[in-house]
């Protein structure tokens, strides 16, 4: 059985899971189905005594300790989490001075899954033990131990549910059926740990970087990091009302330093436990998911595989100045990538020449060409024709496409997508699109300018059909501003948009915003100069393919 140390997590393998509490003295066990802010959805979501099923949870007494049994399938598609709550059933003492409860896992059949020992805890009368979350359609559970020194009422209020009556509440939610008092487990007890809360170091038995790959690991942790986020924020809030009844003097004061103090601690915890994570892995990656400066750049040979992804950059926020996490691209791209002019001239063509190093180095040489269109001829893109013909011939489609010739090459690759989407041979196009690379990377220049443009509407259908048949696209915003059109918004609808200079990028779980600082060459300049690391990438899947004859 997998220990968790407080802010660690674990996948979930089963499906229907059940949460039990061993402690020293009678403690009451409850759930609550929560979104992603963390609060229900109404009082219903509260599941106990009194109230013992919800959808997919169940409260019951189990002859001997409460339980709270979880069909994750049955979980409304609208509930982000279940929170197990443990809570003393008398008045008076507080969780520490017992011994630490622990809060365990186990599959329908008993098979211990993961155990949490809350250590720690001081004047709590209520604890959040463990979150069991939604990871698209895979479930996790985390140890938390959030506590909460107001006892149940506080936990739940904390969490949206309306409590009128403190004192009546806890009477209500601690007063199940005459039974056995919930006693310790057998075996030894972990003895109380010193020091202050959160303050317990990441575990051993964490998930190994073998378990998932890098791109994987690095959007679990962002998704931990968003949720702690999403924990600390609703506990601030909930900080700040207490604050507010202690200037009333409806409440004493010294409640919300030690709220804040106890929602710092568990955040910097959690922050502490992502960075490890990442720091035994990032090591280790390909040049392809590392910053520019990473040793494995100096070493880099091309691939004979693809690889999971491209860096695009690195996500922060000001809570956690000290984390920073890699957003990484799954490739094969299956949406275009729009990138948005940034704050100085050339940003945008510099991030994307930046990207299509990183494309190219995550696929097998003969795998992939480029196909460059810069209809207005103002990116500066045209050194790409004084590279190697080699390169040229091979890589580039013959060169960047300006004027009419851009048009001519956006037809071409229409009349490739038409045909792989109904299964073609591709040499019979009547404008012969067939004959190069498998995946062609379209990277329309100036796309401002293109969506004004006579072929917006082939664009448009590009962008919406091309990526499924290996036919990408990068749409990046150099000198023309996009106009707000309804083509425009459909387009970049259709595409993951990445600002080019360091911008706003929401998280899809509870939507905090976070900063991304992309990850761009060094010598990137303004876009108008051969990077020297994409020519020796090009230089290198050239050599490669010819030594394929």
């Amino acid at each position: 059985m997998l220990e968790l140390a407080r802010g660690a997590n674990t996948p979930l393998p089963a499906r229907r899971v059940t949460a039990t509490v061993s402690c020293a003295v009678p403690v009451d066990v409850s759930a609550l189905l929560v979104g992603g802010d963390l609060r229900v959805r109404s009082d219903a979501d509260l599941v106990f005594y009194n109230a013992p099923e919800a959808p997919g949870v169940r409260w019951s007494d189990g002859g001997a300790r409460q339980r709270v049994d979880l069909d994750l399938d049955a979980v409304p598609a609208d509930v982000q989490a279940v929170l197990i709550a443990v809570s003393l059933a008398g008045g008076g003492v507080s969780f520490g001075a017992v011994p630490p409860p622990q809060v365990q896992l186990t599959t329908a059949n008993g098979d211990p899954m993961a155990l949490f020992t809350v250590a720690g805890l001081g004047p709590e009368k209520a604890i959040i033990g463990l979150e069991v979350y939604r990871r698209a359609d895979r479930w996790k559970v985390r140890a938390v131990g959030q506590g909460y020194a107001g006892g149940l009422a506080e936990l739940v209020e904390t969490h949206g549910v309306e409590v009128d009556d403190p004192g009546d509440a806890e009477a209500g939610m601690g007063a199940p059926p005459p039974g056995p008092a919930v006693g310790a487990p057998p075996g030894p007890r972990v003895p109380p740990q010193p020091g202050p809360p959160h303050a317990t170091p990441p575990p051993q038995q964490a998930p190994s970087s073998s378990e998932v790959g890098y791109l994987e690991r690095c959007w679990l942790v962002w998704e931990d990091a968003s949720r702690s986020m999403a924990a600390f924020r609703s506990s601030t809030e909930h900080a700040l009302n207490i604050r507010n009844e202690e200037v009333a003097g409806r409440a004493p004061r010294g409640r919300f330093d030690e709220l804040m103090a106890a929602a710092n601690q568990r955040l910097r915890a959690d922050a502490a436990q992502l960075r490890d994570e990442l720091a035994r892995v990032e090591p280790h990656v390909g040049a392809e998911a590392a910053p520019f400066d990473a040793p494995s750049w100096l070493t880099w040979r091309p691939r004979a595989d693809l690889a999971e992804g491209i860096l695009l950059g690195r996500l922060s926020t000001a809570e956690l100045p000290d984390l920073r996490v890699p957003l990484v691209l799954p490739v094969p791209w299956r949406r275009g990538v729009w990138i948005s002019r940034g704050t100085v001239p050339g940003d945008a063509a510099a991030y994307a020449w930046s990207l299509v190093t990183r494309f190219l180095a995550a696929v097998p040489p003969g795998l992939a060409g480029l196909e460059v269109i810069d209809a207005a001829r103002l990116s500066g893109a045209g050194w790409l024709n004084t590279l190697d013909p080699v390169i040229g011939g091979m890589l580039l489609g013959g060169g960047v496409a300006t004027g009419p010739a851009a048009a001519e090459r956006l037809r071409r690759l229409l009349d490739l997508v038409d045909l792989r989407r109904i299964g073609g041979p591709e040499g019979d196009a009547p404008s012969g699109p067939g004959g190069g690379p498998p995946v062609r990377l379209v990277v329309i220049m100036d796309a401002g300018a293109a969506l004004d443009g006579d072929d917006a509407h082939h664009l448009l259908r590009l962008v919406e059909d091309g990526p499924l048949v290996g036919v990408p696209v990068m749409l990046v915003e150099t000198d023309t501003p996009a106009a707000e059109s309804v083509r425009a918004l459909r387009i970049r609808q259709s595409c993951n948009n990445l600002p080019s200079s360091e911008g706003t990028v929401g998280d899809s779980w509870v939507g905090i915003d976070w900063t991304l600082t992309p990850e761009v060459l060094p010598d990137g300049g303004d876009g108008t100069r051969p990077p020297a690391l994409l020519t020796h990438v090009l230089d290198a899947h050239a050599r490669t393919i010819a030594s394929y004859d």
